[in-house]
């Protein structure tokens, strides 16, 4: 009787020994075929191995599949590019957009050099995009895009700042000690050649460098995009308009009616310490990216209308007189009242007031690009300015 109870006993426990096992060897067998899986490696498994899981060699199978799963290489997810779904136009001259996928579809449109836009879709050798106002196809062996597109956006691009606030001033360094040497107004746009600590490098004009305060600019990178023929030939139609116009001035400048005013002294204008301000106030506004010799023959032409009696008999008066300065009602004069004028328009104002005059009698000026040389009897030209 109990060689029976011993038996049921051993026979319980080996049971429950071969319950355990199988669910050991069933774990292993799942953690086997994932690593497999992953590997690539074909799976095997024999009934030698089965037939010892009671023993140490088990644990050796679960070791052996559970490294196998460990080393699967774990590849890394690539790298987001800002011109994944974009692209570059990489040429070194022009790339036509056409209106379908052909060489013989109509051009719409013209890309330069370091033109982005956006991918629409793909159609064999060629890729439908967006860009500006063009929409057509472009032969996609002439772009880049994505990772591969960065290299040539750094080499084009360029920060653009947007003036925020009412009026800022551009400054000779960047500190707020440094002088003014212009000001630019609420959504004035210029060119940003560097950063610095709380500072902005900007391109006022082709000569001009001078530093902002980064709180009052919004930059922002920028690319050129792709041009409709109609764009185009408005361009070159501009482009040639302004070379006439550079060419019309030039030879304005040295011949008809043309002439060469010398630097003159005369009596001082006696002016209250607020005409002084006002003066140089608008010397800043109408030319404060001229050269100094052309702010001292502005703060002159006011010098000069006060002195004809013709327009009121105070600096205030000539300056306010009915339709002779319009922009001093602007964001523009406002912002140098308040802040106060350029350094150089500021000397120019008190040089005139002094009684030195480059421009003689002349009581008016007007940009070179809308003079009409023909209408006046003489005039001279300073800096972008005609005097007559």
């Amino acid at each position: 009787m109990e060689t029976i109870k011993r038996r049921k006993q051993y026979i319980r426990e080996r049971f429950l020994l071969i319950g355990v096992v199988f669910a050991v060897v069933l774990a292993a067998v799942i953690l086997f075929m994932n690593g497999h899986r992953n590997t690539g490696k074909e799976l095997t498994f024999s009934y030698s191995n089965m037939q010892k899981t009671e023993g140490s060699e088990l644990f050796e199978i679960l070791a052996e599949s559970s490294t196998e799963a460990a080393e699967v290489p774990v590849v890394a997810a690539q790298e987001a590019s800002p011109y994944d779904g974009r692209f570059i136009a990489n040429i070194t001259d022009t790339l036509n957009v056409r209106a379908a996928a052909s060489t013989d579809a109509d051009v719409v449109g013209k890309m330069y050099p370091g033109c982005v836009g956006d991918i629409v879709g793909t159609e064999g050798e060629w890729t439908q995009i967006t860009s500006g106002n063009v929409n057509g196809y472009v032969k996609t062996e002439y772009i880049l895009t994505g990772k591969d597109a960065e290299p040539m956006a750094e080499e084009y691009g360029k920060n653009v700042g947007t003036v925020t606030a009412d009026i800022i001033k551009v400054r000779r360094d960047a500190s707020t000690d440094s002088e003014a040497i212009a000001m630019l107004q609420k959504d004035d746009q210029v060119n940003v050649t560097e950063t610095l600590d709380g500072w902005y490098g900007v391109l006022v004009n082709e000569n001009w460098e001078g530093y902002v305060s980064a709180e009052y600019l919004s930059v922002e990178y920028k690319l050129e995009t792709a041009i409709t023929i109609e764009e185009e030939m408005a361009k070159i139609a501009a482009a040639k308009q302004a070379e006439a116009a550079a060419a019309q001035a030039s030879q304005n400048a040295s011949g008809g009616n043309a002439t060469t005013v010398g630097v003159t002294t005369q009596a001082p204008t006696q002016a209250s310490y607020d005409d002084a301000y006002l003066l140089a106030c608008l010397v800043s506004m109408e030319s404060g990216n001229e050269p100094y010799e052309g702010q001292l023959a502005v703060a002159n032409v006011v010098l000069n209308r006060l002195r004809s009696g013709a327009y009121g008999s105070s600096i205030y008066d000539v300056i306010y007189a009915p339709g002779q300065f319009p922009s001093v009602y602007g964001s523009v004069m406002t912002g140098y009242l308040n802040n106060g004028p350029l350094p150089q328009a500021q000397q120019a104002a008190n040089e005139a007031l002094a009684g030195v005059n480059n421009i003689g009698g002349y009581m008016c000026f007007i940009n070179v690009k809308y003079a009409n040389y023909a209408a006046y009897g003489s005039y001279t030209i300073i800096g972008n300015h005609c005097f007559h």
